[in-house]
């Protein structure tokens, strides 16, 4: 240059394989599926994952080696040294030997190598058509050695060696990568999760091979799902595991033992089609299961995405030894493969990408992705047909694609997912469409069972048989009762005409009846209300999830507004906002007040077997529940009860239900600006007293008793959390406690309060 203007060029700084490395590169797991898929492109037809030592980062190895066609050094230069290389993107993208379609084309390959190791080691022989001697590459790059000078055009030869490698005729040929200096030590924990992804790198055989006949009667839609876009004389690729990658025994027949259903998908531009399939042992046990079509019209059908699905459906718990059922957990979910390598996360148990959990706690009754699709057809919906939707974990699966059929479907950057465009949604919708459709199969043949069932009952009785049989309960408590009145009064004639020895032990029998039927009468109603409230009861395990998902929710807004509350806002509207944050505060402690008593009460854990309770923490749990409400009425609680004393063995359901129903009374007993106050003392004989006392109206021991009668209630206010009273809750709170040999009467309270109960427990501890 004449006029002193000097060149210019650009220049690479080596903090760009790191920052490539975390951007492109998602995870470790993701890295290795990025070399295992290049040796895919390069026409493997095996390739094997070793590793050894990966606890220890500094004699840790991994090591990838392959069959395929190899690298020569032109090839090496060209393409693993340079970064995002245009070799596979130039042509019609497809492998040199088998014409496979590439599964990449974004040529981070070595920085998926740079994400597991400080060091890599590079030997490879060429694949030739001829058989002719070729030459091959050994070769080596320690990216301390790069990273420690600033730009590229500074990285000297010992930081990236390459060497050619002559090589004998009928060599072997193929790429052996070895990666040392690991970048971290790994945990039991790291490694379980490692392996379970590096184990779910391909398809499973059990869902990409024909169904054995065995196994299901009926052809589905095809006999294997198209997995990969590669030509008729592909000989295919298997992935070996060795070392402490090595998996152990698996257990595959197990999850066709357990399957009931099996749901294939084919997506295509001619439209999509669903069978549903009942296996061979579900057609055994309910012979009304059958197989069932149904099509309707690729919402995409000029750009697709067009696609296979298989997925196999567990009704039931896992089943089998310990092990076996661990396996089947850990591989259960609907996983997501292009060109028969997996697609993270989809399938993980964090991620819900079919909104299938959501559903299954939310227990819709309805099947909301089957409201604006024709593909049911000839199965009308059933009712309450969603609440038999199932979780992920019941599910094992895999949605197929291959990149020519995808259509505008694109690899989010770190390789982990898709971004989710209308492509995406195309996939999700008619897959869960699919598992929607296989649910209202199932619904249907429950209906249809229940039905073959009913008329299965055996018919011929007389018609006061089938009175007292079929009756209710409170028909034939009714009936009971009016025959012991007649009998009492027929006893009470016989009684007049008896000899006086005889007359007065009629009298007496008659006098024993009449408190009976009296008694009867008062139960019979009652009744009626039990089973109102049991039928709410089976609804609360539903609500206990609805609970726990919205506690969540809670959450999650709390969090955001206090997220808005650090912006720079005009003070007007971060007052507002303040007094929002402070709503959402309380409404998330309400829930969370809501979601801890259920668990107390409604989970197995809380029934599963008896043990001794602690008095005074169950009482606190349970005073959480009804806090609120005493707040606003000005009432304290004093919990004065030892925190070691405890009752014999019994539920700790049982025990939350007594306080329950004793402190939301007490709380509506109390007054305005009252107390409750719990207190307990235990004997020498092991007899615990609990003493629950309030402010408010008195209550005399002498006529308690008509209290714990059904329907004797005080209260006529309904309260949102303390309900209205319906003279139910002592009388319960007494039955339960006679379970376990506790009795409770009304007794008189001490000074300041108003009303007292008291409790006593036999055999209780301290």
């Amino acid at each position: 240059m004449t006029d002193g203007t000097k060149s210019a060029k650009f220049s690479v700084d080596t903090h760009l394989f790191r920052e490539l490395g975390e951007l492109l590169v998602g995870r470790e797991s993701t890295a290795l599926i990025e070399l295992v898929k290049n040796a895919y492109d390069a026409d493997a037809t095996e390739v094997t994952v070793f590793g050894e030592n990966l606890g220890d980062p500094r004699r840790g190895v991994i090591r990838i080696s392959d069959n395929g066609v190899g690298m020569d050094p032109d090839t090496f230069q060209r393409g693993f040294l340079r970064i995002a290389a245009r070799l596979k993107t130039d042509g019609d993208r497809k492998s040199e030997r088998y014409k496979r379609r590439f599964t990449g084309a974004k040529g981070i390959g070595r920085l998926a190598a740079h994400k597991l190791a400080r060091q890599i080691e590079i030997q490879s022989i060429p694949w030739s058509a001829s058989g002719k001697a070729v030459v091959g590459i050994d070769g080596f790059i320690d990216w301390n050695l790069v990273e420690a000078v600033e730009t590229l055009d500074d990285v000297g030869a010992d930081a990236i060696v390459a060497r050619e490698r002559p090589v004998k005729s009928g060599a072997r040929n193929g790429t052996t990568l070895t990666l040392k200096v690991l970048r971290q030590k790994w945990t039991d924990a790291q490694r379980g999760r490692f392996l379970l992804e590096v184990e779910g790198l391909q398809a499973p055989k059990l869902l990409v091979q024909p169904l054995p006949k065995s196994f299901v009667s009926t052809q589905g839609l095809f006999v294997s799902p198209k997995v990969a876009d590669a030509s008729t004389g592909d000989p295919g690729f298997e992935l070996k595991l060795e070392g402490d990658f090595e998996i152990g025994d698996n257990y595959w027949p197990v999850v066709l033992d357990a399957a009931n259903w099996v749901l294939e998908i084919d997506a295509s531009a001619d439209g999509v089609r669903y069978a549903v399939l009942p296996t061979r042992s579900m057609a055994k046990e309910t012979p009304q299961a059958r197989a069932y079509n149904f099509s309707e019209t690729h919402p995409s059908q000029k750009e697709g995405p067009f696609f296979h699905a298989r997925l196999l459906l567990r009704e039931g718990a896992a089943s089998g030894k310990r092990d076996e059922r661990a396996w089947s957990n850990r591989i259960a979910g609907v996983r997501v493969y292009m060109e028969g390598f997996r697609v993270l996360p989809y399938g993980e148990d964090a991620d819900d990408w079919l909104y299938l959990s959501r559903d299954y706690n939310a227990r819709d009754r309805k099947l909301r992705f089957l409201v604006d699709s024709v593909a049911p057809g000839k199965l009308g919906e059933v009712d309450q047909e969603g609440l038999l939707g199932l979780s992920s974990k019941h599910f094992f699966g895999g949605v197929f694609l291959t990149v020519n059929r995808s259509g505008s479907l694109e690899m989010l950057v770190n390789r982990e997912g898709f971004v989710p465009d209308a492509a995406y949604e195309v996939i999700v919708n008619t897959v869960r469409r699919g598992i929607d459709l296989l649910t209202r199969v199932r619904a249907a043949t429950n209906a249809a069972k229940a039905e073959a069932a009913a008329a299965a009952q055996p018919t011929g009785r007389t018609t006061t048989e089938s009175s007292t049989a079929d009756g209710s309960t409170k028909a034939k408590a009714e009936g009971s009762i009016k025959r012991l009145t007649e009998q009492t009064a027929e006893l009470k004639r016989l009684a007049e005409q008896a000899p006086d020895t005889l007359k007065h032990k009629l009298i007496a029998v008659a006098e024993e009846v009449t408190h009976a039927t009296e008694v009867s009468r008062e139960v019979v109603p009652a009744n009626t209300m039990v089973l109102v409230l049991a039928s709410v009861g089976t609804q609360l395990a539903a609500f206990t999830h609805e609970v726990n998902r919205l506690l969540g929710l809670a959450a999650d807004l709390e969090s955001n507004i206090a997220r808005l509350r650090e912006e720079e806002l005009p003070q007007k509207l971060k007052n507002r906002v303040s007094k929002v944050s402070g709503a959402a505060s309380d409404l998330r402690r309400a829930i969370e007040r809501q979601a801890a008593y259920l668990i107390d009460v409604v989970t197995p854990d809380a029934r599963r077997r008896r043990s001794r309770q602690k008095a005074h923490d169950a009482l606190n749990a349970t005073w959480k529940l009804v806090a609120t409400s005493a707040e606003h009425r000005g009432i304290s609680f004093e919990n004065d009860v030892d925190g070691e004393l405890r009752t014999p063995p019994m539920f700790r359901a049982e025990l939350m239900a007594i306080f329950t129903n004793l402190l939301t009374n007490a709380v509506k007993a109390a007054g305005t600006d009252g107390f409750i106050r719990a207190a307990a003392d235990i004997r020498d004989d092991g007899e615990l007293r609990i003493r629950l006392e309030n402010t408010g109206e008195a209550v005399d021991p002498a006529e308690g008793e008509r209290w714990f009668r059904p329907f004797e209630s005080t209260t006529v206010q309904l309260d949102p959390v303390l309900g209205q009273g319906m003279g139910l809750g002592l009388g319960i709170t007494r039955d339960i406690l006679a379970e376990v040999g506790a009795t409770i009467a009304f007794v008189r309270p001490r000074k300041g309060a108003a009303t007292a109960l008291e409790i006593v427990f036999p055999g209780a501890t301290r």
